[in-house]
C-alpha cells in the first residue's frame, strides 16, 4: 500500500511524507509517531507536528517511485486540493 501522510503545518520545505508498507497503514503511521522509519517523519514528530493520511494507493514500492518522481504531493493530497476524495 502506498500512502501520503499531510503534515499540519510545513517542516521548512516539506509539506507531506509519501511512503509504501506491506503492514496496514495505520499500523505504520503509529510508527512514524513513535520515531520509527523515515527520517523526516522523525523530525517533524520532534518538532510537534501532526500528521494525517491523506491519502492511500492499492501499490508497491514501483507505484511509490512513481508517484515521488513526480515531485508535487500537494497535487496528490486531497486535504491540500479541498476535496474529501482522493
Amino acid at each position: 500500500m502506498v500512502y501520503l501522510l499531510h503534515f499540519e503545518k510545513k517542516y521548512h520545505h516539506a509539506g507531506h511524507y509519501l511512503g509504501w508498507t506491506s503492514l496496514p497503514v495505520e499500523e505504520r503511521c503509529q510508527h512514524h509517531r513513535r520515531g520509527v522509519g523515515a527520517r523526516l517523519c522523525q523530525v517533524v514528530t520532534q518538532a510537534g507536528i501532526e500528521f494525517e493520511i491523506a491519502r492511500t494507493w492499492e501499490g508497491e514500492r514501483d507505484l511509490e517511485r512513481q508517484l515521488k518522481r513526480r515531485k508535487n504531493s500537494p497535487k496528490l493530497c486531497p486535504i491540500c486540493r479541498g476535496s474529501s476524495n482522493g
